[in-house]
């Protein structure tokens, strides 16, 4: 299985290079490691935490035209990387479950293993990393980095999060990252989220005071 997984990511290093939106290689190898420490100390099946973490952007929704077309990418990519089809089956139902999709959204996620990647996925959405892929796709998709003349909107369902008109990347905040330490489900990311969580706070403290012309 080594091989094979070796397989995925060769491919998927080649699909996200050059990417500028935050969800580069780097972005995969990172929730790949967190999602194997988490794993070392939760337990699951290592090896579809690991594909699953290699594969959870594949498909992800915001850079296709629906949900059916991300995740027929995913299904082809993986099949032709060699993962048994009942290990794909698997990795697909992960990897089509572990976006956030609206701040009303209950997480659907019922395996430890996807609950594993979910919080790896999530962990890097916070803390600085967080902040610095935050204004990486607001700048990719040009959106202000502030608009106090709007409100953060907090929607209701998956294609609505999707769909809406963009807002300010501080708004994201509110709509999502400030969302998410809540949103964990192992006790390791939880533990992590805490200082992750408090440390974007400081930011978006910092960042308003200078808005506003105070120190």
């Amino acid at each position: 299985m080594r091989d094979v997984i070796e397989r995925v990511e060769v491919r998927v290093k080649e699909l996200f290079s050059g990417d500028a939106t935050g969800h580069d290689w780097w972005h995969v190898k990172q929730v790949r490691d967190m999602a194997l420490r988490i794993a070392q100390a939760e337990g699951g099946d290592v090896e579809l935490v690991e594909l699953a973490a290699l594969s959870h952007d594949m498909g992800d929704r915001k850079f296709f035209e629906s949900e059916d077309a991300g995740r027929e990418m995913t299904r082809k990519t993986l099949a032709e990387c060699g993962v048994p089809a009942d290990l794909l089956e698997k990795v697909l139902d992960i990897a089509q479950r572990v976006s956030f999709k609206g701040a009303a959204s209950v997480d659907d996620m019922p395996t430890l293993e996807g609950k594993i990647v979910q919080d790896a996925d999530r962990l890097y959405a916070l803390g600085a990393i967080g902040i610095a892929r935050a204004f990486a796709y607001g700048g990719a998709k040009n959106r202000p980095m502030y608009d106090p003349e709007t409100d953060a909107v907090l929607t209701k369902s998956g294609e609505e999060y999707y769909t809406k008109p963009s807002s300010s990347t501080i708004h994201h905040f509110y709509e999502k990252l400030l969302l998410l330490k809540d949103r964990m489900h192992t006790d390791t990311a939880k533990k992590i989220a805490e200082g992750r969580h408090e440390f974007m706070e400081t930011f978006l403290k910092r960042f308003m005071d200078e808005w506003d012309a105070k120190d």
